[in-house]
């Protein structure tokens, strides 16, 4: 059976310049990047980037589902938008982790079959 991956970023809020879609590269030769967005699939291997810090440094939104049944989805906002302290008392699971990163806040959602998710 082969192996399937799906990542994919969106920038919302602003479009990425040419130096950071640089930067993003510099994290996968084979996915299609826009100033908008990042798409790759993988069938063999894995990416090696950080989705963590592209959420952080330069995307709004990112999904990531495998055929083996993990899905990760997470969400950056300015901290203006989104308050640490509020939002954390909703992240009451290991399925659900709350990122406070300096003018950024990530929130990150995990369901794994490993973890009984589904």
């Amino acid at each position: 059976m082969s192996e399937y991956q799906y990542y994919e970023f969106r920038a919302i809020d602003r479009p990425l310049t040419k130096d950071e879609m640089a930067a993003v590269r510099k994290t996968s030769t084979r996915a299609e990047i826009t100033p908008t967005s990042f798409v790759n699939v993988y069938h063999w291997g894995d990416y090696h980037g950080d989705p963590l810090e592209l959420v952080t440094r330069y995307y709004d939104a990112h999904v990531y589902t495998a055929n083996w049944g993990t899905h990760h989805l997470m969400f950056g906002f300015p901290r203006r938008l989104l308050d640490p302290a509020v939002a954390k008392p909703y992240c009451v699971t290991d399925a659900t982790r709350l990122h406070d990163k300096g003018e950024r806040v990530v929130l990150e959602f995990l369901l794994s079959p490993d973890d009984g998710g589904g």
